[in-house]
């Protein structure tokens, strides 16, 4: 019986002994994940990275930004490249931001050529775009903007479009007088649309600044502030800008020369976006063609070359500092980076090639990742979330402006519509008056 006794004890001693040691591997192997390649307070990961650049839990893919897929936090910005060179390619479009906040709230700078197919690639809705900023007048930074003003409506766009932008030294070289001559260009295409509900959407609002106001207001609501300061670009009237939401700040400077009014507007930012300029003027004259001298007059006198970003960045410590108007290729980068990193060590990225995406989050941490686009472009569907939509009356019909002898040269339906397949045409507009009807994309009703 004593020998059973013993024989049991040890058994259960053995279990006991295994238990403490297993409790002793779990607690070890719990602490090794818990603590190996965590820094924590224990050291510095790194040169650049640390420790504010990190991603999000809520992001589907950490590498890849799929647009439709991320709703922002309420405290959240997301700050997508649409355009982000001076010369279009198959890779980047003249310059263009999109800054998105959590309130729900878009504001778009600059819309240069080509960019407004990145907008319709990420499924941005037109009428979702209502207030866009200019830092100045060159068409690299513009010339999107008469095919939204006049498209906007078309897409559900029937409040006016609001731009904001710089006085010039002259009234004739202000904001003001371009916009008046673009709807002035656009006389045609305003009167043949005219046929189909367009609203308000061509009254475009004008907001035109002194672009000598230092730190001046371009605009205020809904906790959103925009300030302004004037630049160094080829001529009078170019600006610079900081966008401040919810503890979020984001500086976009514009084509500039490095200047002590980016340091001072822009100290400890979350984002400072500049221009760069590949100070290797020979090599780079090289490889596009043209003498060094026009080169070297042209940086000198515009751009700002990497050394000079970095030299601004360093004063003016943001959390990321963001080059872009940049001709993205693989010979120049890592020397545009050294010149950079001359001055500067923080964390910094290119606002290139186009698409590039950057989330603000948290407790103003930074990610950036590369924008996924299919190649085929589909319009995206307008944003409409009441349960009714109103189509304001068109102001005249389509035949109301083309004349009888223009109209009877058109061949009748019945000879080019196969058998059986030709509808009913619709010629006119139904009604004089607006109308309104149920909405059936309305977020309480099933698609």
């Amino acid at each position: 019986m004593k020998l059973k006794t013993l024989f049991l004890t040890l058994i259960l001693l053995s279990y006991f002994i295994n238990a403490q040691n297993q409790d002793a591997e779990l607690l070890k192997a719990k602490e090794f994940f818990e603590n190996a390649g965590v820094p924590g307070d224990k050291w510095v990961e790194g040169e650049t990275l640390y420790p504010n650049i990190r991603p999000a839990k809520h992001f589907h893919s950490s590498m890849l930004y799929y647009p439709g897929t991320e709703e922002l936090h309420e405290d959240e910005v997301r700050v997508t490249f649409m355009g982000s060179s001076y010369s279009p390619s198959q890779t980047q479009s003249g310059m263009s931001i999109l800054v998105e906040l959590g309130n729900g709230e878009k504001f778009v700078f600059d819309l240069g050529i080509g960019s407004l197919r990145n907008y319709n690639s990420f499924s941005i809705p037109f009428n979702t775009i209502n207030h866009v900023f200019l830092t100045h007048l060159h068409m690299d930074h513009v010339s999107d903007l008469p095919y939204l003003m006049m498209f906007r409506p078309i897409q559900g766009g029937w409040t006016p479009l609001h731009v904001y932008g710089p006085s010039g030294s002259e009234p004739q070289y202000g904001t003001a007088h371009m916009m008046k001559h673009m709807m002035e260009m656009t006389a045609w295409h305003q009167d043949s649309f005219h046929s189909w509900p367009i609203g308000e959407g061509y009254e475009t609002k004008v907001h035109e600044f002194d672009f000598m106001d230092e730190g001046g207001v371009a605009y205020e609501a809904n906790g959103v502030k925009i300030t302004h300061w004037p630049t160094s670009h080829t001529k009078d009237g170019a600006t610079s800008y900081r966008l401040d939401w919810n503890g979020r700040s984001i500086c976009y400077t514009g084509d500039n020369r490095p200047n002590s009014l980016t340091i001072k507007k822009c100290q400890n930012v979350d984002m400072l976006i500049s221009e760069v300029q590949t100070a290797t003027v020979s090599l780079s004259a090289q490889s596009l063609g043209m003498p060094p001298a026009m080169a070297a007059y042209t940086i000198d006198t515009s751009h700002s070359p990497g050394y000079g970003l970095g030299y601004i960045l360093n004063e003016a410590n943001p959390t990321v500092g963001v080059a872009t108007h940049y001709g993205y290729d693989d010979i120049f980068i890592n020397e545009t980076v050294a010149q950079v990193r001359y001055h500067y060590k923080g964390a910094f990225a290119f606002g290139a090639p186009d698409l590039v995406t950057f989330n603000i989050h948290g407790d103003g941490k930074v990610w950036w990742r590369e924008g996924v686009a299919g190649n085929s472009i589909q319009v995206p569907k307008p944003h409409m979330t009441s349960e009714t939509i109103t189509f304001p009356a068109p102001k005249h019909q389509v035949y109301d402006v083309i004349n009888d002898t223009v109209e009877k040269n058109e061949i009748p339906m019945e000879l080019w519509y196969p058998k059986g397949h030709m509808p009913q045409r619709v010629k006119e507009w139904p009604i004089t008056k607006d109308l309104t009807l149920p909405n059936p994309w309305a977020p309480s009703k099933k698609n």
